[in-house]
């Protein structure tokens, strides 16, 4: 819940005795209302309880933002990306069944230390209680990996500056 609190001017909009205008304000703060004592209890949970809720079903779905149109389908850019990309190394089921992953590999494609840093961590299963992807999309995403792994060796290597 959401609440906007309209403050009112300071009384004086003269300058102060040291030269200086008054701090205005502008007119809205926003902030959310929370139990104390709530806030309290999740503060004071142990390190391992709290690690542990975060595996239940259902934690990182609410984590997550909302989905986007650009979530739902493929962007320009990516479908650009994806038929740019050499045959062996396009992940079509990916990005038929997880538009969103392609839509941000697309995006970040001119990173590519990033994103193979981000092919690996789909790979891996840092929280413990992902499903995991079907063997074709894993297979696809270790081929982008492997092509990202070649246009790195092959990249030209900067001198090293003085």
């Amino acid at each position: 819940m959401m609440i906007c609190i309209t403050l009112s001017r300071f009384p004086s909009d003269m300058p102060d005795s040291s030269g200086q205008q008054p701090f205005k304000p502008s007119g809205l703060i926003e902030f959310e209302f929370t139990n104390v004592d709530e806030a309290r209890k999740e503060a004071e949970k142990p390190a391992a309880l709290a690690a542990l809720e975060k595996l239940l079903p259902g934690h990182w779905e609410e984590q997550r933002r909302p989905l986007s149109p650009s979530d739902r389908a493929l962007t320009g850019k990516a479908i650009d990306w994806l038929l740019a990309l050499p045959e062996p190394a396009r992940p079509k089921a990916l990005c038929e069944q997880f538009p969103r992953i392609a839509n941000h590999l697309a995006e970040h494609w001119r990173d590519l230390t990033g994103t193979q840093l981000a092919l690996m961590r789909l790979l891996a299963d840092e929280r413990g209680s992902r499903k995991g992807f079907s063997l074709q999309i894993e297979q696809e995403i270790g081929r982008l990996a492997a092509h990202v792994q070649l246009l790195l060796e092959s990249a030209p290597t900067e001198p090293a500056a003085l």
